[in-house]
């Protein structure tokens, strides 16, 4: 059994083939875990399963936005494959064990809410999660199954293509080093 593209080598340009049971199908090139997401051939009908998962440290104080932030996040994994739709969505979510019960039962129904009303904008839904109590993390996985001709790799552009930016570059550069300011080891490196 091959591994699922996006945990093969990283970075190699070796071409992996799926095989069904309706003669050869397209190649994929196996990127290697630096994708955002992976492509895992399916067995039947020439189908693949694309998935993504990803998570986040709050960054901003509106915990409903903060869950809006995080399945967007998520969602734009696929985006940026060229997937426009999602077939499933997990949500994780660990709140602060620094919070109060009272804190925790305020904030929980906030980021969960961001979370869904995110997912379902993108037109898809929450369809399970888990929540537990521990440094604060939120993010989730989303999946979808589609044929092969229905995603683009990332690995095929030329020049000439046009390349869409949906944030300025140096954004999340930008993020990490105001949220070091509280770290005098890690702001010392960056102000140098």
């Amino acid at each position: 059994m091959r591994p699922p593209l996006g945990l093969g080598l990283v970075g190699g340009q070796e071409e992996a083939s799926q095989e069904t049971g309706e003669g050869p199908s397209p190649t994929f090139p196996a990127l290697g875990i630096v994708m955002d997401s992976c492509v895992i051939p399916l067995r039947h009908g020439g189908l693949s399963l694309v998935q993504t998962m990803d998570f986040f440290y709050p960054l901003v104080e509106d915990p409903c936005m903060m869950g809006h932030i995080a399945c967007a996040s998520v969602l734009s994994d696929l985006y940026t494959m060229g997937i426009t739709e999602c077939d499933n969505m997990l949500m994780l979510l660990s709140i602060s064990q620094s919070m109060s019960e009272e804190e925790r039962e305020k904030v929980r129904p906030l980021m969960v809410k961001g979370f869904q009303d995110a997912a379902e904008e993108g037109g898809t839904a929450v369809t399970s999660g888990q929540t537990l109590v521990n440094p604060w993390i939120i993010g989730g996985v989303a999946t979808v199954v589609c044929q092969p001709n229905e995603f683009i790799m990332p690995d095929s552009a030329v020049v000439g293509d046009v390349l869409v930016l949906t944030k300025p570059l140096g954004t999340q550069v930008a993020v990490n080093a105001h949220q070091w300011l509280d770290n005098p080891e890690r702001w010392n490196k960056v102000k140098r």
